[in-house]
């Protein structure tokens, strides 16, 4: 008996000893299968082309001890997919800041208009401001964060008229993303609605909207063009969105820190530059083709495009305001942001 009781002992003191050196509060498991909350069609680029082949290199690279799934169906609506991760719900999210307003105010950095140049420079110049700023502020405080990322240029799509001059946008009703299109559609005169783009197409083919803010791309991404007549481009794009994939955080916490630092050497700024490259390559071929099917196609410039800038120059002073609330110097931040992305060469 007495011989049992210290075998027992010694079992105990060798587990605890393990546990000392892992992340604290977890203890790391052998193999970790995570659950992707599966909301985007998974035929969209983004999804089975980028990311499931993601989540294979992940599982290799980390020799089967993390292992992403995405579930067969949404764990939850869009706009929830931050909450499912905080709560445990689902292991791993993609998540649209925009679609929850006000909750991530500093994420509208990246959504002010006229302010991107490409996918991919301001996807990484994002995570870097993103690591040095935003995050130690209290951004994603109750998540593991993998990775964040924009699209291309946002620009505006119709089915009623072409949009030459600012009294065009005049009682057109837009889906929106977000509540910085939403403000400045309004100030156009135009009836911004709020739905997920998942929504888009059913809204479009019953009329509750006359077109949408979107990127040519995904005009065939989430197949609208059929619904689509007249293109406005406006020059650094009218709104951009915030996306970040981001990871339940006691979960992270299971995962042993040498396969946390493999992950994160895949995620990070690495997806962040590869999505947005991925967005960038799509959007190449999409205005061709636009045109192609007989698309209407303008850009917005001269006068117009003066008054529309005029009419929207206090999104970045009403931003910057924010942030300094949220305890950050918004003017360096959003000039490291400016700066990370004019200086970005791939």
């Amino acid at each position: 008996m007495l011989k049992r009781i210290a075998v027992l002992g010694a079992i105990a003191a060798t587990a605890a000893g393990a546990a000392a050196v892992l992340p604290t509060g977890a203890v790391a498991a052998d193999k970790l299968n995570l659950r992707y909350s599966q909301w985007l069609p998974p035929a969209h680029w983004t999804q089975r082309p980028l990311l499931h082949k993601w989540y294979k290199e992940v599982s290799a690279a980390t020799e089967g001890r993390v292992n992403i799934q995405p579930t067969a169906k949404a764990l939850g609506a869009p706009p929830r997919q931050y909450q499912l991760a905080r709560d445990g719900i689902a292991d791993v999210v993609w998540v649209v800041h925009g679609y929850t307003p006000g909750s991530f105010p500093l994420s509208e950095m990246v959504e002010l208009p006229f302010i991107t140049k490409s996918g991919e420079a301001n996807s990484v110049a994002y995570w870097r401001v993103f690591k040095k700023v935003l995050e130690p502020a209290g951004m994603h405080k109750e998540v593991h964060t993998l990775t964040m990322f924009v699209h291309v240029p946002g620009q505006v799509y119709n089915n009623k008229r072409p949009i030459n001059a600012l009294a065009d946008f005049k009682g057109l009703k837009l889906r929106i993303p977000n509540a910085i299109v939403s403000e400045a559609l309004k100030a156009l005169g135009a009836v911004p609605m709020s739905a997920p783009v998942t929504k888009l197409r059913d809204g479009l083919a019953k009329g509750v909207f006359d077109g949408t803010t979107l990127t040519d791309e995904a005009i065939y991404a989430f197949k609208i063009a059929k619904f689509t007549k007249y293109a406005t481009h406006i020059p650094g794009g009218l709104y951009n969105v915030s996306f970040s994939m981001a990871m339940n955080k006691a979960k992270w916490q299971k995962i042993a820190a040498k396969d946390q630092a493999t992950v994160m050497k895949l995620a990070g700024e690495a997806l962040s530059l590869r999505i947005g490259r991925g967005w960038d390559e799509r959007e190449a071929w999409a205005p061709s083709k636009l045109k192609e099917d007989g698309v209407v196609w303008n850009t917005l410039e001269g006068k117009a495009l003066a008054g529309l800038k005029d009419k929207l120059k206090h999104y970045e002073a009403r931003w910057i305001e924010k942030a300094n609330k949220a305890g950050i110097d918004g003017a360096k931040a959003l000039e490291m942001f400016r700066a990370e992305v004019a200086g970005y060469s791939g």
